[in-house]
């Protein structure tokens, strides 16, 4: 299994980040990886909805995943199963921090390939999914200090 995990501080309140994240249909305004983004489930929020999803890997829209929220606490945290291209787990977590949340993003999923495909996710594929889902929570952080009337502090 290959760990992936990145964080950022958020200057807004866990409500205000969970609201971005809570809204399953539009993740792809944020995730900049994400080409289609489509809840297939009758239940669009909450354990049980399901997505499809087609991302890019190194530019190309190649990765196809289908994801089932597996663990839906409003407020605190998303867990979904991968069962597309690969197979896995992720996790969104939120914890209340002092004037704010830390948004913690945690993908744990199996490499296609066996040993050439862990070594391949390690010296290739892990560094550049690091550098996109950073870019993806600088998005939420945007997004939910505007919601929150908070200021550029640059």
């Amino acid at each position: 299994m290959a760990h992936l995990e990145v964080a950022t501080f958020i200057a807004a309140p866990p409500e205000t980040v969970w609201e971005i994240l809570a809204d399953l249909e539009r993740q792809g305004d944020w995730m900049v990886d994400v080409r289609e983004l489509r809840v297939t489930s009758d239940v669009k929020r909450g354990e049980g909805a399901v997505m499809e999803v087609t991302s890019e890997l190194f530019g190309l829209p190649i990765v196809k995943d289908v994801m089932q929220v597996t663990a839906w606490q409003p407020g605190r945290r998303i867990d979904v199963a991968h069962r597309g291209s690969f197979a896995g787990t992720g996790e969104f977590v939120l914890y209340r921090a002092e004037n704010g949340t830390i948004f913690r993003w945690i993908e744990d999923v199996q490499p296609p390939l066996g040993p050439l495909g862990a070594a391949a996710f390690a010296l290739l594929v892990k560094p550049h999914l690091t550098r996109v889902f950073a870019r993806s929570l600088a998005n939420v952080k945007r997004m939910a200090e505007a919601r929150a009337g908070v200021g550029s502090l640059a």
